[in-house]
């Protein structure tokens, strides 16, 4: 490899490094930025929430819930999080 070659590698190399730091940093400001998001309707987003409901459906079954710290039930009809728990 000539002296070219290595300097024209080297400088991608920097280029590509300052992109991903780019944009790691201005990820992790818009993360900052946003306190809250409200996922609104979708059964994709919604599992339910009825613990503090009087109804005869509950969601207060030992399975509901384990992911979550304590693994209790938590009266949403899921094992888990969705994806807006993600965002």
């Amino acid at each position: 490899m000539d002296a070219g070659n290595t300097i024209a590698a080297a400088s991608s190399a920097v280029a590509i490094v300052v992109v991903l730091v780019a944009a790691a940093s201005s990820l992790a400001a818009a993360e900052a930025a946003v306190p809250a998001v409200y996922v609104l309707g979708d059964s994709l987003a919604d599992v339910g929430n009825n613990n503090h409901l009087l109804t005869l459906l509950k969601a207060d079954f030992p399975h509901n819930g384990i992911d979550y710290p304590g693994g209790k039930a938590t009266g949403r009809f899921s094992n888990g999080k969705n994806f807006p728990d993600f965002l």
